[in-house]
Parts: structure tokens; C-alpha cells; sequence
């Protein structure tokens, strides 16, 4: 397994041809998402210039887990979405000790892993949006779109988005990544309105699975959409469907299309003269969420909390867990494996097994 490109000496492997050799002895969906892991992984490395397994540390994995905790708290991903990055890394390492090109496993080092976050072990304890809150966000954020419609007509356009990005969220079960771009990657860069049947009521988006994915558009979220294509009227299919109106992100748009710099409003601009804008990113989406949480008033929260980006995907599961059951529930957030399902509301099913449970001993 020597190679010579990676930049260390002939006889080191490269992180490419172990990750290749390690996903080519798995199948399915587990070997795409820990391809996908394993290639995010390989290039947080090439940024530290460790490009082969030799190079790989303790310190190294640390930093890695530090880099993960840092995503945790930023809710870019969940603890337990930490632990399986980390985890998948660790396997590869584990495999390279097995067939004797490391000596020992770095990630497995106490020193390694502790900064790691835990995962909770309960699954009720994950934010979720719940029907309360789900519903206080968007009749707020209904009435303001209403609003601005009434006061600016056309230049409502910041209102009615976010009032369409909102509902998409929070009745369709989508991943904040797949409507959103992702700066982490090229592939993700937010839904476009060729992605959208309104008609038909289905969204295309690229899953996690790393390839293209249908998802049903509830009744609530059509008209929003509808109002806010007719709003935008983009040129091109290709234009997305929930732009950024960040001033700078604009103007380099504009000067990319061989425009000076307008003193008018950069997003009239990009309008008038047909210029794609960016779509807004998972980064400003929470943004938008800790606003829209706190003028909203949502309820159930603490101080500096906000109903996040992800746990608008955990409310819709949870609703539809509590009333249709595990298949619904699997079916609309996209799960491979139904036990991601059953374990994210194990909660849920130990709490109506109790309710079930009380009625048999007080029929005794």
C-alpha cells in the first residue's frame, strides 16, 4: 500500500488509498456515508498538511474532536452526528492496525477523544420544534409576509422568503443543508426552483445519501412557494429559490458578471439585470432563526435560545411518529435504516408503552 504522491516517504499510504481500501470492503448506504465522512475528513487534514496515515496523531485526532465539538456548538451537526464522524475516522484506523501499516490506534487515545461532545443517551432531550412553537413561528412569520405585501408591494420579497423558507422547514422534514447552501460543500448550494413541482407538490433535493432525493411538500408550504416565485419572477430556472440579500455576497455577483458596482440596492440590481444571486446559507438561516425566534416570542424557550435548524426536521419526525407511527415518520425524514428512526424517538415509544402498561394493572 505504498505511495508516493501523497507528499510523505514511498513507503507511507496516503489517506486517499486507505479510505479507498477501507470503503470498497463495505456496501451500501454505510459505505457512502463513510466515503462522505472519510473524504470531509481528508481534507480537514490536507488544510493541517497531514496527508497519510503515518502522520495521523493523537494530537491530530484531537484536533479533530475540538473541530467537531466547534460545529456542535455552532448546531452546524448534533453530538451524536460528532460521535459518528469521529467513529468513522476511528474504523478507518482501526482497519489500517489490522492489516499492520499502523502499530496503534491513534483516535482511541483518552487524550484524543476527550473533547469530544457526548451524545445524550435520551432521545427526548434533543431540541425538536414543538406544535406550539412550530405553530407561533409561522403564523409570525405569516403575518409579517401579509404585511409587507400591504405596505410594499413588490418589495416584499425579504418577508415573503422567509416566510416560504419557514414553512418548508417546518412541515416537510427536510435537512436545513438540502434547501439552504453549505459552504462546506460545492454540491450544496441550495434548492433551485427547477429542483420545484409545485404542481405536483415534490422538491428534489441531494440527500444525504449523496444522491438526488424526492420530498413531498405538504398543503401549507404551496402557496408561500407560489407567492414567492411570483414575487421574485426569477429569469432562469437555475436561480435559487431562497437568495441571500447579504450586501457583499451581491456585489461580487455583480462584479463576477462584468458590472461595476451600483450605488443603488445591490438585490434591484442583480434583479434588473438578471444576475444569479447566491442562495442564503445554513449559517444565515440560523441567524434568521434566532431573530424570527425571539420577535416571535416563541414560546418554551430560555433566554438566548432559538428553535434551530435542525430541530425543525426532529419536530416534523416527532409529530408524525406521535400520529401515524415509525413507517410515516421514516418515510418523511428519508431514514435508510428504520432503527435511525426508532432510536431518535425511543422516547415516544417508551412513553406509550407505559400508557399501555398502566391499563393492564389497573385491570387487575
Amino acid at each position: 500500500m505504498a505511495d508516493t504522491e501523497s507528499g510523505g516517504s514511498s513507503d507511507e499510504t496516503s489517506l486517499e488509498n486507505a479510505t479507498a481500501e477501507f470503503v470498497a470492503e463495505r456496501d451500501g448506504n454505510y459505505a457512502q456515508n463513510l466515503e462522505y465522512s472519510l473524504e470531509n475528513w481528508i481534507d480537514w487534514c490536507g488544510d493541517r498538511d497531514v496527508d497519510t496515515l503515518e502522520e495521523v496523531s493523537p494530537l491530530t485526532m484531537r484536533n479533530y474532536a475540538s473541530h467537531l465539538k466547534r460545529r456542535v456548538h455552532a448546531d452546524a451537526i448534533s453530538a451524536s452526528t460528532a460521535q459518528t464522524y469521529y467513529n468513522y475516522v476511528s474504523a478507518l484506523l482501526a482497519r489500517s492496525v489490522e492489516v499492520g501499516v499502523l502499530g496503534e490506534n491513534p483516535a482511541e487515545k483518552r487524550e484524543a477523544r476527550k473533547p469530544l461532545p457526548a451524545a445524550t443517551t435520551n432521545s427526548g432531550d434533543q431540541q425538536f420544534w414543538h406544535p406550539e412553537q412550530r405553530a407561533v413561528l409561522v403564523e409570525y412569520v405569516d403575518e409579517r409576509a401579509r404585511a409587507a405585501i400591504d405596505e410594499r408591494g413588490a418589495d416584499a420579497f425579504e418577508a415573503v422568503r422567509d416566510r416560504a423558507l419557514i414553512t418548508v422547514l417546518a412541515y416537510t422534514g427536510v435537512r436545513g443543508s438540502e434547501v439552504v447552501a453549505d459552504s462546506r460543500h460545492d454540491r450544496r448550494n441550495g434548492l433551485r426552483w427547477s429542483d420545484v413541482d409545485l404542481e405536483n407538490g415534490v422538491i428534489q433535493v441531494f440527500g444525504k445519501s449523496q444522491d438526488r432525493e424526492e420530498v413531498g411538500l405538504t398543503g401549507q408550504t404551496i402557496d408561500p412557494l407560489r407567492r414567492l416565485r411570483s414575487l421574485v419572477d426569477p429569469p432562469a430556472e437555475s436561480w435559487p429559490v431562497f437568495p441571500s440579500r447579504h450586501p457583499p455576497s451581491l456585489y461580487e455577483r455583480i462584479r463576477d458578471a462584468g458590472h461595476d458596482v451600483p450605488d443603488a440596492d445591490p438585490w434591484a440590481f442583480v434583479l434588473e439585470n438578471a444576475i444569479e444571486p447566491p442562495s442564503m446559507s445554513t449559517s444565515g438561516t440560523r441567524t434568521l432563526l434566532k431573530r424570527l425566534s425571539d420577535e416571535a416570542n416563541v414560546p418554551g424557550l430560555e433566554d438566548g435560545e432559538y428553535l434551530t435548524l435542525h430541530g425543525a426536521r426532529r419536530g416534523v419526525g416527532e409529530t408524525l411518529y406521535r400520529e401515524h407511527g415509525a413507517q410515516r415518520a421514516q418515510r418523511t425524514l428519508r431514514h435508510a435504516d428504520p432503527k435511525t428512526t426508532s432510536t431518535m424517538y425511543s422516547h415516544i415509544e417508551a412513553s406509550e408503552l407505559g400508557a399501555d402498561n398502566t391499563e393492564v394493572f389497573d385491570s387487575e
